[in-house]
C-alpha cells in the first residue's frame, strides 16, 4: 500500500471551511476493512454545497468529500472482497459522516459495497451514481403507487440536473408524458427536448404565492426544488395524485395548506438513497440497468478531471451545470 494519496479534504476554519486538493498520509484516511483505489467518482449537489461551504453538510472534520465512488479493491480484511474486485457505492454516510470518493484512494466497511457487473464500466455506474438511484426510487415509488403512465402528465424539476434529467429519461422510456421544470429553458429546453417528445415550462412560473387549490395539471410530480415551487405543485396535483420529494435547492421550509391532501387525498413522499435498504437498492439498480444504456447515459454525463471538481461545484451551486459530472480520479 502506497502511503500518499491524492484528496480533496474539507477542514473547518472558525466558523467556516476551507476545501484543498492535497496530497495525504493514506495511515490517517484508509484505516477500514476494504481499501479501494478510486477510479471515478461524481459530483453531486450536495458535493457541491459541502466543496463550497454553501451548505452544513459535513458532521466532521477534516473530511474527503464525495457520496459516490467506483474503484477496485487493493487490500481486504473481508472475505466478501478479494483483491481485484471491481466495486461500488453510494450514500451510506459518506462524504457527509465519514471519508468519501474524492480521492485517489478510498477506505470502507464492507456492508455499504457493491460488486461492479463486468459488463459495466466505473464512469458508466458514476454516470448514475446517487442521481441515478434517486431517480429510480422516485420512479419506483411511482409504480407502488398506482401512477400509470396513461394516468396523466408527470412533472419533473430541476430537469435539467442530474436526478431530474435521470428521471426524465427513465419515465419517458416507461412510456409516461413528462414535463420538464427548467429554472434556464432558453437555455436547457433543445437539450431536454433531445430527450424525446417533452414540454418544457419556466421554474420561474411556479415562484408566486400558491392557492389554496389550483386546476388539476399533475398525476404525479418528481421535485428536487422545494420552496414555492413545490408549494405551487402541491395545489395543481391532480386527485390521488403524489409528489416524490428527493431535493431541496430552495431550502428545507414548505409552506402549504391542508386543502390538497383532504379535498383530494394529494399524497407527498419523500425519497431518500443515502440509507434505503440493500434489497430496495437491488430492485432499483436492477431497474435501471434494464432502462438506460452506456449511450443514455454517455448523453445523460461528463467527465472531469478530479483537480477541477472546485470549480465545477460552483456552477452547480449556481445552478449553472447540467448533465451528471462524473470525476477521473486516477492519476
Amino acid at each position: 500500500m502506497q502511503k500518499k494519496i491524492n484528496s480533496w479534504l474539507i477542514t473547518q476554519i472558525d466558523k467556516g471551511t476551507q476545501t484543498d486538493y492535497l496530497e495525504l498520509d493514506s495511515s490517517e484516511f484508509l484505516s477500514n476493512e476494504i481499501i479501494i483505489e478510486v477510479k471515478n467518482s461524481a459530483l453531486n449537489y450536495k458535493d457541491a454545497l459541502a466543496i463550497t461551504g454553501m451548505a452544513p453538510i459535513i458532521r466532521k472534520f477534516p473530511l474527503i468529500p464525495g457520496i459516490d465512488l467506483s474503484g477496485v479493491v487493493i487490500q481486504s480484511k473481508n472475505k466478501k472482497f478479494s483483491e481485484g474486485d471491481r466495486v461500488f457505492t453510494t450514500g451510506w454516510g459518506l462524504g457527509e459522516l465519514q471519508h468519501g470518493g474524492l480521492s485517489s484512494h478510498a477506505s470502507t466497511d464492507t456492508d455499504i459495497l457493491i460488486k461492479l457487473p463486468n459488463k459495466y464500466t466505473h464512469s458508466y455506474i458514476m454516470g448514475l451514481g446517487t442521481a441515478g438511484l434517486t431517480a429510480m426510487l422516485a420512479v419506483l415509488a411511482l409504480h407502488e403507487n398506482s401512477i400509470k403512465p396513461d394516468a396523466g402528465k408527470v412533472l419533473v424539476t430541476g430537469s435539467s440536473g442530474s436526478v431530474g434529467g435521470i428521471a426524465t429519461k427513465l419515465l419517458l422510456k416507461l412510456g409516461y408524458e413528462v414535463v420538464a421544470l427548467t429554472s434556464r429553458p432558453e437555455y436547457n429546453r433543445d437539450y431536454l427536448k433531445s430527450f424525446g417528445n417533452i414540454e418544457v415550462l419556466d421554474t420561474n412560473d411556479f415562484l408566486g404565492n400558491p392557492r389554496m387549490l389550483s386546476k388539476e395539471r399533475w398525476a404525479a410530480a418528481i421535485d428536487v426544488v422545494g420552496g414555492k415551487v413545490l408549494e405551487n405543485i402541491i395545489t395543481e396535483t391532480k386527485r390521488s395524485g403524489v409528489i416524490f420529494v428527493c431535493g431541496q435547492v430552495l431550502g428545507l421550509n414548505l409552506a402549504t395548506n391542508l386543502a390538497p391532501f383532504i379535498l383530494r387525498g394529494v399524497r407527498l413522499i419523500g425519497i431518500d438513497s443515502a440509507f434505503c435498504s440493500h434489497e430496495r437498492r437491488s430492485r432499483a439498480w436492477d431497474m435501471i440497468f434494464d432502462l438506460l444504456d452506456v449511450k443514455d447515459v454517455n448523453n445523460l454525463s461528463e467527465i472531469i478531471d478530479i483537480k477541477d471538481v472546485y470549480e465545477r461545484s460552483k456552477l452547480i451551486v449556481n445552478g449553472k451545470n447540467r448533465r451528471r459530472i462524473i470525476t477521473n480520479n486516477s492519476n
